[in-house]
Parts: C-alpha cells; structure tokens; sequence
C-alpha cells in the first residue's frame, strides 16, 4: 500500500516542513539529529545538539510508527487549516513528536493507541493555490 499521499508529486517540493523525505520504498520518513557526544534525539533537525550544544550531530531516520502519548482536538482555525483537526504528541523510538492527525474521525484516537507517519496536505499555499504536504500520524488498524 501506498503511504504518500496521492496527490503528492515529490519534484514540486511542495513540503511544509523540509525535515521530511521520501525513501526508497515510497513512504515518507522523518530526519531528525543525533548527538555523536550524548545521542540525544530531536525532531526536526538541527545543526547542533539541543542538550549539550555539541555541533557533532548527524541526521538519522525516525521511525515510522509510535505511540500516541496525547492529543486534542481544535475548533477554531489557524491561517489555512480548516477546524476542526485534532493534534498532539507521538512517542516514536527516542523521540517525541509533534504532529496533526488524521483519519481521527474515521478511528477513535486513544492515549497509547499505536500510530503510523504518513505524508497528507497540510494547507494550500496562499501565494501559488498549490497543497503543502507535511507530516500526520493516523492510527493503525488493530491486527486480527
């Protein structure tokens, strides 16, 4: 199954946030930075570590799915994102996340509920009326 989205076309960079790729296997994948000093983790990437401020930090791969750790749902609108939608934090492997979600309505959201990255439209650009694509989690479907 395909997890990008379909209107998705990678040769537009048209991505809201550029921490953000599409691997090998056509599924997106977030970049974080690891500290080579203490390896702490953090999400999106930055030229040096947010704990011990070392600048010996390479990028590393996040996980695609994580944990719900919690959320909620807004009812009013920012600029270009229609209410409601409900947003919160994943705990992925060693990193926390901030993310929107989606299909939210569709499958009850639950603390602790496992969940899985997809890219989706995020809002239209207000300049050019083209989508910008950035990150969601959506819950996973329970194994049978």
């Amino acid at each position: 199954m395909r997890q990008v989205h379909p209107d998705y076309n990678e040769s537009s960079g048209l991505v809201v946030d550029g921490s953000i790729r599409i691997a090998a296997d056509d599924n997106p994948v977030l970049i974080g930075t690891e500290c080579s000093e203490c390896e702490y983790v953090v999400f999106p990437s930055r030229p040096f570590c947010r704990n011990c401020l070392s600048d010996n930090v390479s990028d590393v791969e996040l996980a695609r799915t994580g944990h719900l750790e919690t959320y909620t749902v807004a009812h009013t609108g920012q600029d270009g994102i229609e209410p409601p939608y409900a947003f919160g934090f994943v705990n992925l492997e060693n990193v926390q996340v901030y993310s929107r979600f989606t299909e939210w309505k569709e499958r009850s959201l639950e603390v602790g509920d496992q969940v899985e990255l997809v890219l989706e439209k995020i809002k239209t650009d207000p300049e050019t009326g083209e989508p910008l694509f950035g990150h969601m989690f959506r819950p996973m479907e329970e194994e049978q």
